[in-house]
């Protein structure tokens, strides 16, 4: 009896303990992104020359790589860009271009309430962009690889092409048989497959930009536009800084957002449907 005793109490002693770790439990692994190409479906009007094409191509390169953060902990994530000072891309002639990747902002996800806090912002007004949590269908593979130290098991979804980029396309059409202005080509949307590779050695649900629900962190995604690699993975450093939710900007869901953001584009059309491009000299 007593030995059956001791056996209870030293199972209730090693529970508190693995739960106390998995409280305080938390990481931060930094990605390198790269986009695969330079196209983009936005439309726009421009007096095109070789040296806009420079500036432009200047510009490209630099938005086209970046390094990103994720701060976590067993419920929680924040993904983030790391800040640098660069300066803004300016030609020879004095030509300035600032291209801005749609989705930068910081991204937050508790799966404990189930909700998901994204920055938005449309022409430097800032949104909070609020819903529940988004859950991905993944598709579990046998595939594995090694990923630096960690071996990782590939999975897949499938995302469905959008009513909105059904219409946009349509749009693209209309004008491209008009003979109207289009600065850039767009392909017809297709059903997109994202492919990640995640670790079980690193038991938390999150990972890069808005993807997450794996049994394991992700260190590897692609959606087929962008690819998001890590580089480092920090476990339970001495680190005490808590992770932020996002507070600034007027709150509203994604339909709201994709409205209000609809809304402020096609304010800024021709009467030949395309977008309006200035450049500025100094």
């Amino acid at each position: 009896m007593k030995n059956l005793f001791k056996v209870i109490y030293l199972t209730i002693i090693l529970t508190t303990v693995n739960l106390t770790v998995a409280q305080n439990f938390k990481g931060k692994a930094i990605y390198q992104s790269k986009i695969k190409s330079e196209e983009t479906v936005v439309e726009i009007k421009s007096e095109k020359d070789a040296e806009f094409d420079k500036a432009l191509q200047k510009e490209w390169e630099k938005v086209s790589q970046k390094t990103y953060s994720l701060s976590f902990n067993k419920t929680e994530s924040l993904f983030e860009e790391e800040q640098k000072l660069e300066p803004v891309g300016q030609s020879d002639s004095g030509m300035t271009i600032s291209i801005t990747i749609s989705g930068d902002g910081k991204k937050y996800m508790n799966r404990k309430v189930q909700k998901q806090i994204f920055e938005g912002e449309i022409f430097e007004k800032k949104y909070l962009i609020t819903d529940e949590l988004t859950n991905w269908d993944w598709k579990l593979k046998e595939e594995t690889k090694k990923i630096g130290d960690y071996l990782c098991y590939k999975a897949e979804i499938v995302i469905q092409v959008t009513a909105a980029q059904k219409e946009e396309y349509q749009d693209y059409l209309k004008n491209k048989f008009k003979q109207k202005t289009n600065l850039f080509e767009m392909d017809e949307p297709k059903n997109n497959i994202v492919i990640a590779w995640y670790t079980l050695e690193i038991p938390v649900n999150h990972g890069p930009d808005k993807y997450s629900g794996l049994p394991g962190l992700i260190l590897e995604l692609n959606d087929g536009e962008v690819t998001f690699l890590c580089s480092k993975v920090v476990l339970n450093s001495e680190d005490k800084e808590k992770i932020k939710v996002p507070k600034e900007g007027k709150v509203l869901t994604q339909k709201e957002f994709d409205k209000e953001e609809k809304k402020k584009m096609d304010s800024m059309k021709d009467k030949d449907g395309n977008i309006i491009f200035r450049t500025f000299t100094n």
